[in-house]
């Protein structure tokens, strides 16, 4: 039942901004959510993807009269549907008109696509179907899967900017404008946006809203390629269903911003595979903690995507297709039940610092670099299906020191830490002279 997951959206909105590409730090501030209005709270979601069984069979007529035919859709109520709805920035030559003007900013004017590429839209579809979850994708003309969709909102709606945030106004809230902005389809839709730097002279390729639905993915100055682009998609898609870059928010919401990445985990969330790995994980691994070795469950097991916006309310039940065989539908009112919430708790926001660089294509991999049995996070071997998923554990172990935040690191977790060498490199200069530098890199 709905119920008791919709008396507890304060507890469930109050998440925090995830900012990827980056290492996190402290947090920042806070900003006040909004109460959510209910009307679904009652009926049965059997699973668990925040769209009530009904609709799902039956379609739904929204507060505002928009039909969504959702059997139409290909949803079903026996299997986890998400719909994700994308749009990108023009490239800033096509937004100045530099095909029909020849105006003098047009000889140095950036012509980066920010569309992902169809290839790696199929490859989201595919590796959330491997995983038994529905993805429906709103790219607009440039891209669909979902049948039977004949209004797309998606594809290319904004005109380039060099900075998508403004900065005179909060990012969180810019992230909540791009939901407010579908309207009662926020109801549906999950938004993402792609362009070009998030603020002046960033470098971080995403930011989000950690168990909301908005997020933000960043081309900083039109470097990242196509698989950049597709992981950093899967990345910030990530933190909207709920995962942190050490794993799921609920089992690591100890873990303090600016905290080293996790050898043992093998995710598209943990920063140093944010490039090399097309996955969540899929399995448990152990963390290790100043209060000893905490055991985080895998990825695709921990995945919240009843997100308090999705399946909350609507008007009526029954919509479908235009289609031939289109089954007639009655039209049945929504009982009126709406369902007074708390004010939610402030949404915590992270602060970021900048990564080091964008790994070349030629160096992308989608495999893990190196056996996990060999990483000081040791990955436990996954349990048989039919075993009960693993309970979080605490192995008491001497507290470490305190170990420095690490840079992002863009390559494999067996490959060497660049910031790591540069420092060291430095060092040996100044400690040791040049030409013992110089034996130290040989």
């Amino acid at each position: 039942m709905r119920a008791a997951f919709r008396n507890t959206i304060a507890a469930a909105v109050a998440a925090a901004i995830a900012v990827s590409g980056v290492n996190v730090a402290h947090a920042a501030d806070e900003i006040q959510l909004a109460p959510v209005r209910t009307n679904t709270a009652t009926l049965t979601d059997s699973d668990g993807d925040g769209l009530p069984d009904i609709w799902e069979e039956e379609g739904v007529v929204l507060a505002d009269g928009t039909e969504i035919p959702l059997p139409d859709w290909g949803a079903d109520p026996k299997r986890p549907d998400l719909f994700l709805q994308l749009n990108w920035m023009a490239s800033e030559y096509d937004t100045l008109g530099c095909d029909s003007n020849a105006a003098r900013e047009c000889a140095n004017a950036n012509r980066t696509i920010y569309a992902p590429s169809t290839q790696s839209l199929d490859d989201l579809v595919d590796l959330f179907d491997d995983h038994g979850i529905n993805l429906h994708i709103d790219a607009g003309a440039h891209y669909t899967n979902i049948a039977n969709y004949t209004d797309p909102h998606g594809g290319e709606s904004l005109d380039y900017r060099d900075t998508y945030f403004d900065p005179s106004r909060h990012e969180a809230f810019q992230l909540i404008d791009t939901i407010n902005a579908l309207g009662e389809r926020a109801n549906i839709f999950r938004p993402g946006v792609l362009g070009d730097r998030m603020r002046a002279g960033s470098n971080a390729t995403g930011l989000s809203l950690v168990g909301d639905t908005s997020f933000y993915v960043a081309n900083p100055g039109g470097r990242a390629n196509e698989e950049q682009v597709r992981n950093s998609i899967l990345h910030e898609f990530g933190h909207t269903l709920g995962l942190r870059h050490w794993g799921a928010a609920k089992y690591v919401e100890d873990f303090a911003e600016g905290s080293p990445m996790q050898d043992g985990y093998h995710s598209v969330m943990n920063y140093n595979h944010q490039f090399n790995y097309f996955n969540y994980s899929e399995q448990p691994y152990f963390a290790n903690t100043p209060q000893g070795r905490v055991l985080i469950p895998a990825d695709w097991d921990s995945l919240e995507m009843d997100s308090p916006r999705i399946g909350v309310y609507a008007e009526s039940i029954g919509a479908r297709a235009d289609i031939a065989d289109k089954a007639e539908v009655e039209s049945v009112e929504q009982p009126e039940e709406i369902v007074e919430t708390t004010q939610p708790e402030p949404v915590e926001v992270a602060e970021e610092h900048e990564m080091i660089e964008l790994v070349p294509a030629e160096e992308i991999n989608d495999e893990p670099a190196a056996d996990a049995e060999s990483q000081p996070g040791v990955t436990p071997t996954k349990p048989a299906k039919d075993e009960p998923k693993a309970k979080v554990q605490v192995e008491e172990v001497k507290p470490a020191k305190a170990e420095a935040p690490k840079q992002v690191n863009n390559q494999a977790s067996n490959q060497p830490n660049i910031a790591a060498i540069i420092g060291g490199v430095i060092a040996a200069l100044a400690a040791l002279g040049i030409g013992a530098a110089f034996l130290a890199m040989r």
